[in-house]
């Protein structure tokens, strides 16, 4: 649809230039060979471009019938049917010039609108009405307008000015940073949107971006979900009044609050601006060092890389989700956090048990932390991995541990948890660099033993090097030596996932070592690194660790493809 759309704009706008070329032609003075045959040959032209716009039109129309029958059957069954076809038989014995083509492409207005949502952007919507009289202006009443790769921000503003209809869906993507535009179509939008709005600007490498200009977002008062993605330092100042009083969803990212900012960030997030918020995100953005959300209906919170924040509180009896992703990278973070209902919880980057506080939460289920694995014991207190020892009661923990490159006078941080008895499911992120992990792994197994189901994923970005160049035996990360055969019993483990596995003996050694921990294990997948080259002999060794009752599986990539290794496991019962 969309190319036939194309083909009849191409050929309306050569029409319209041949027609120029012609009135041009005419306005000649009279007189002279040259004159007359210049008219002749605009007129020839005229002529073609009209039989050309004519047959793209012949062509449109067909589609376009051929939907239209189909339409009515759907809506009318058998009886709209009959009617269609005894309507295309009328229509085949009467001559083509006694056929009104607005007549033969007329179609219910929904069902207009129907065709025109399948279009890919509002542009080809608008194009679309070159078919009929019928169909001019219908993209003006479509409810999701879609602006795709549009350089200049001023033409949005243009086509929102024509809207007739309230707009459901509003998508634009952009390379226009021009701060004065944006705010010209959010203020255009504002009070036409009655569902969601995705805004996205896309800033070339290299562009200057407005740095140190702002714009002002207005009141979406009946706006339902927005998305903001903004180039990186643009200013924003929020609505000073105003109630954003159906909005559930806010994702603001790549924001600068402007200094001039005469609203608070908090409190237009809070309950007094958006009192039916359920979900936010803000994400890489420079704000000021305070946030304070006072929200009744918030359910979810996630706020990653907010440079500038020193202090935050969070007063949401309904939040069921709240993520703190290195937003305190700079100073010392204070918090104090009032969620009773929060049941997933993520903590990523500095810690201080002493600054930040957090209310009961007795439905606590997941608890993800972050930390380097061995650590000066001067800052052991700015790591959140202590917060395992205040939630002991959290049924999914997650844990990112990080090596650090040098390890002397290194301590092994999570000797200071002693025991996890409630954690059913355990996922774990390794960045090891090349460190030894089994003394990790080995002493985190021991503070869980009732897990159900493991997920282990080695980060491991230094890989190539870490194999060359391995850790000396004397480092800490090969403490206690002995583990490699002491034992311990994984009574209830019945599923493991491995990701990023590498042919590195360690690792193959660590699967032998685990497979002899869980005599209750009914699954274990293992999946290799896409950079990694597999044999099948690796293949088979791993299989062969297996004990009757165990199903593994191996996942390779091969081409770019993930594959599953077709070996036979002759230890796997049949």
């Amino acid at each position: 649809m969309d190319a036939m759309v194309n083909e009849m704009s191409k050929a309306y706008e050569e029409l319209v230039a041949a027609a120029k070329a012609a009135a041009e032609a005419e306005e000649q003075p009279a007189g002279g060979e040259n004159t007359a045959a210049a008219k002749d040959a605009a007129s020839e032209a005229l002529r073609q471009r009209l039989d050309l716009f004519h047959a793209a039109c012949d062509n449109a129309e067909g589609l376009v019938d051929s939907i239209r029958r189909r339409y009515v059957g759907f809506v009318d069954g058998d009886n709209g049917s009959s009617a269609a076809s005894s309507s295309s038989s009328s229509s085949s014995s009467s001559p083509p010039s006694s056929v009104s083509p607005c007549a033969t492409l007329a179609l219910p207005d929904d069902a207009i609108r129907r065709i025109l949502l399948y279009l890919p952007s509002a542009a080809s919507a608008a194009r679309a009405s070159l078919v009929s009289r019928c169909w001019r202006n219908a993209w003006a009443t479509l409810p999701e307008l879609r602006f795709h790769d549009v350089t200049d921000l001023a033409r949005v503003s243009a086509a929102l000015r024509l809207r007739v209809a309230p707009v459901h869906l509003l998508h634009i993507e952009s390379n226009d940073p021009a701060p004065e535009k944006i705010a010209a179509v959010l203020d255009l939008a504002a009070p036409r949107l009655e569902g969601k709005l995705r805004f996205d600007i896309i800033t070339p490498a290299g562009r200057n971006s407005a740095a140190g200009t702002a714009f002002q977002i207005p009141c979406f008062d009946k706006a339902t979900e927005i998305t903001i993605n903004l180039p990186d330092h643009l200013g924003i100042r929020l609505p000073p009044a105003g109630v954003f009083a159906k909005l559930t969803v806010l994702r603001l990212s790549h924001f600068r609050l402007d200094r001039q900012n005469q609203r608070d960030l908090g409190g237009a997030v809070s309950s007094e601006g958006c009192p039916s918020l359920q979900q936010l995100f803000l994400s890489k953005s420079h704000v000021s060092s305070d946030l304070a959300i006072r929200s009744e209906s918030l359910l979810c919170v996630r706020l990653l890389d907010l440079q500038g924040l020193e202090r935050l509180k969070v007063v949401a009896p309904m939040l069921k989700e709240l993520g703190v992703f290195r937003c305190f990278n700079v100073t010392l973070p204070i918090a104090d956090i009032s969620a009773p209902a929060v049941e997933d919880l993520q903590w990523i980057g500095v810690f201080d048990r002493l600054l930040v506080q957090f209310g009961v939460m007795p439905r606590l289920w997941r608890l993800a932390v972050w930390g380097l694995l061995y650590i000066p014991s001067t800052i052991q207190h700015l790591q959140s991995l202590s917060l395992l020892k205040h939630f002991v009661a959290a049924r999914h923990v997650h844990l990112t541990l990080v090596y650090p490159p040098g390890m002397v006078n290194y301590v092994l941080l999570v000797k200071a948890v002693k025991m996890l008895p409630a954690v059913e499911i355990f996922s774990l992120i390794l960045r090891i660099r090349r460190h030894a992990f089994g003394p990790c792994l080995f002493h985190l197994l021991k503070m869980c033993t009732g897990i159900r189901e493991l997920n282990l994923d080695f980060d491991d970005r230094d890989r190539i090097k870490a194999e060359q160049i391995p850790c000396s035996y004397g480092c800490t990360c090969h403490e206690p030596h002995d583990w490699e055969t002491m034992d311990i019993r994984l009574n209830f483990l019945q599923k493991v996932e491995i990701n990023n596995m590498s042919g590195a003996d360690c690792k193959i050694f660590f699967v032998n070592r685990l497979l002899r921990w869980v005599p209750m294990l009914k699954t274990i997948t293992l999946t290799f690194d896409h950079s990694v080259p597999v044999s099948k002999e690796v293949c088979k060794e791993l299989l062969s660790f297996c004990s009757p009752g165990i199903c593994m599986e191996i996942y390779l990539h091969c081409n770019g493809d993930k594959v599953k290794y077709s070996g036979v496991n002759l230890n796997r019962p049949a």
